[in-house]
């Protein structure tokens, strides 16, 4: 009994350390580094409570930059630190409510002994042939990460082919690799997308669900407060 609570404890201890060497700093690096090779973007102004703000004495940060680019009328990537509880990246991208293409949301959190990954595209719950299964080609690579069916909110919206795993912090690598591959096929599919009206029909219908389960309900709108987290939700659809 107490050799299996000391294994149980090492495993536990070698997770946290694991953990505690992710550089997510690097990983939010590294996303904004893919956007700007692939998209022309063009910096948005951001509120200066909402591009960098610090927690109560100083504990937690939330720092968000916003874009757009051709093809696409908002991008926002924000680093989350809440550490050593979580620490990590949240990046949205709404494409021109012109084009026949979904919301992407993608976020990647280092908790204290795994990593949650996620990255999907979100809309109508009745996409156009051309954009229900942008994320399919990638089935076999999520499903090596575990991949399983996303948030009970977010269902409706989805194709039901996205990334929703929680992995080990050893294979935080894979995952971000993972995220980033979504991120990848989605803008080969949203750039030769075609007018039409789903785009704006996606936008509406993820932004409704998202600012009622999204940052308003979690750490953030306890951290920070309901009326910023009201604001920083807002601000991504604004």
């Amino acid at each position: 009994m107490v050799d299996e609570v000391m294994q149980k404890f090492r495993v536990v201890e070698e997770l946290v350390k694991a953990r505690l060497e992710v550089d997510v700093a690097g990983l939010v690096q590294g996303a904004r580094a893919r956007l700007e090779s692939r998209l022309a973007l063009t910096t948005l102004p951001v509120a200066a409570e909402l591009a960098d703000r610090a927690g109560p004495l100083g504990w937690g940060r939330v720092r968000t930059t916003a874009w757009e680019a051709p093809g696409f009328r908002k991008i926002v990537l924000s680093h989350v630190s809440l550490r050593p509880i979580v620490e990590g990246f949240a990046l949205v991208l709404l494409p021109a409510a012109r084009l026949d293409a979904p919301v992407f949301g993608a976020d990647l959190m280092a908790l204290p002994t795994r990593v949650s990954v996620n990255a999907d595209v979100y809309g109508a719950s009745a996409f156009s042939s051309r954009t229900a299964g942008i994320l399919a080609p990638l089935a076999e690579t999520f499903a090596r990460l575990g991949s399983g069916a996303g948030p009970d909110w977010a269902r409706p919206l989805t194709a039901g082919n996205g990334l929703h795993a929680k992995v080990s912090p050893r294979v935080v690598d894979d995952a971000f690799a993972a995220l980033t591959a979504a991120l990848a096929r989605y803008l080969d599919v949203t750039n030769a997308a075609e007018p039409g009206t789903s785009g704006a029909d996606a936008q509406r219908s993820f932004f409704v669900a998202f600012h009622e389960h999204g940052p308003r309900r979690g750490p953030l709108g306890t951290l920070f407060g309901g009326a910023w987290a009201e604001r920083y939700s807002r601000l991504i659809f604004e």
